[in-house]
């Protein structure tokens, strides 16, 4: 399974985007790249703040991190309570 995901949200002025890659797959030290991007523009489209963090996990490391997360979100998701994701 590769996992090769990219997503972007936006609210108000503000752009994330949220990519995860797989590298190295089919070897010993296969990880996971997760970056995130946040890009805040005014009303004239002037870009207030531009920043991004990448962070590098062995897969078994983003599963355990990002599981219950992802599972927590799916659940909100699938019992159409979208608005609840923030609280």
């Amino acid at each position: 399974m590769s996992l090769n995901y990219e997503a972007e949200f936006y609210r108000e002025g503000l752009l994330k985007t949220v990519i995860i890659k797989e590298r190295n797959t089919g070897t010993s030290y296969t990880t996971i790249e997760f970056t995130i991007k946040n890009k805040l523009t005014d009303s004239d489209g002037k870009v207030i703040i531009d920043t991004g963090h990448t962070s590098f996990f062995s897969p078994k490391e983003f599963r355990e991190f990002f599981g219950p997360i992802f599972k927590d979100m799916k659940e909100r998701l699938d019992n159409d309570n979208a608005n609840n994701i923030q609280n």
